[in-house]
């Protein structure tokens, strides 16, 4: 066999085989993308009640830690210790969701009635404001009673072709929308079994991890990752219970406003604003717009005061509440939150707003963490300061400009 492998003319033919047998795999990778992506989507879609598990787990995990340490931290058996500490975190959770549902919900829904009732009402005063309006302007009125064909030719088209099919589709996403919400809960059920089962055997699965990647990869290597494991656990955490907090005090800084100065629909736009500022950086312009438009349909006054109340709020936050919430910043430059949010959320919509910043925070630092290490193999400098002084690269300019 090793005599035949030998063989120049062998070496060649297999050379030439894989060549065409690599080609032959790379156009059906790239003719069959779709199908793979498809494929891809369709296991996802199947292990989606594990994936709601993985982070029902990762997100009730530190109140699992609090209550094992803090309440049960005298019990010697650690399973009943964790049992216990998992079965109070669900206590919890399920309580907050109920006081959510008992209380936030109803008002909200009548703030939505509330609204969707005096809509009507809105429409006439503005088509008054317009009859109005046109009465003092007797030159505008006789155009438009000049081109009412016209004028009425055109709502009518805009009607057929945009109206329309905008409320057949809203009608085809309702009716998927109501399918999904029937998936949603099956998947947050099984999810939550899943989370316990995780929680319960966290350190065991934890063990089976390490001990298989000890056993395939150096020592040295596997002690990295960790490392950086735990790293990206700190940061990705750190920052999404920060934004949590401080989005809460930012709704809850808003109802309160609204309440005293006795706005409409006060909760209701409470929730919206405190939900769009867990997205960085456009969370509270993309609040702050419907919001506004809600208020100025009763009073428009009212409306420019919000927004000036959510400019001072916004700053007030960033600069005064966020820093003393988030300890630790990101450190993430400007333009790459924004480009961390303009891929992600193009990417996974709104999961991707959320998470895109923590994400490609943990990717830069692993990035120019590389760089530097690269650097110090090579014996330069790691500050980008000193890169700014250099027209080139070579080593000597290099030690010159440290030397100045």
């Amino acid at each position: 066999m090793k005599r035949i492998l030998d063989n120049k003319v062998v070496q060649v033919g297999l050379m030439a085989f894989s060549v065409i047998a690599a080609s032959i795999l790379f156009y059906f990778f790239l003719f069959r993308l779709g199908d793979l992506f498809g494929f891809v989507k369709h296991i996802i879609n199947i292990l989606m009640p594990l994936i709601f598990g993985l982070v029902l787990a990762y997100i009730m995990h530190p109140i699992v830690h609090l209550f094992e340490r803090r309440i049960f931290s005298r019990i010697e058996k650690k399973s009943v210790r964790r049992n216990l500490s998992i079965l109070c975190t669900i206590v919890v959770i399920v309580g907050l969701l109920t006081a959510l549902v008992s209380i936030v919900i109803p008002e909200l829904l009548l703030s939505i009635q509330s609204l969707i009732v005096n809509v009507p009402n809105y429409v006439k005063e503005l088509e008054n404001a317009i009859v109005g309006w046109l009465n003092n302007n007797s030159e505008l009125e006789q155009s438009v009673l000049d081109n009412y064909d016209a004028i009425t030719g055109y709502l009518m088209n805009a009607l057929n072709n945009v109206v329309l099919p905008f409320v057949d589709s809203a009608i085809n996403n309702l009716s998927s929308g109501v399918f999904g919400v029937f998936t949603f809960v099956f998947n947050f059920a099984v999810g939550t079994v899943f989370a316990v089962y995780i929680l319960a055997n966290t350190n065991t699965f934890a063990a089976q991890i390490r001990k298989t990647l000890y056993s395939i990869f150096n020592v040295e290597k596997v002690n990295e990752f960790i490392d950086e494991v735990k790293h990206i656990n700190h940061v990705f955490g750190q920052f999404m219970i920060g934004k949590i907090c401080d989005s809460s005090i930012v709704a809850l800084l808003t109802f309160l406003f609204l309440i005293i100065f006795d706005y409409p629909y006060a909760l209701l736009i409470a929730v919206i604003i405190g939900c769009t500022d867990l997205i960085p950086y456009f969370g509270p312009y993309i609040g702050t717009v419907p919001s506004a438009l809600l208020i100025c349909l009763v009073n428009p006054v009212k409306a420019i005061t919000f927004v000036l109340f959510i400019i001072v709020l916004q700053q007030t936050d960033g600069n005064l509440i966020t820093p003393r919430i988030q300890k630790q910043a990101t450190g993430l430059p400007s333009f790459w939150v924004l480009f961390a949010i303009t891929l992600f959320g193009g990417l996974f919509g709104l999961v991707g707003l959320l998470i895109g910043v923590p994400c490609f925070t943990i990717i830069y630092e692993l990035i120019v963490e590389q760089v530097n290490k690269r650097l110090r193999k090579k014996n330069m400098p790691t500050e980008t300061e000193y890169y700014t002084k250099i027209d080139g690269l070579e080593t000597k300019k290099v030690k010159a400009k440290l030397q100045e």
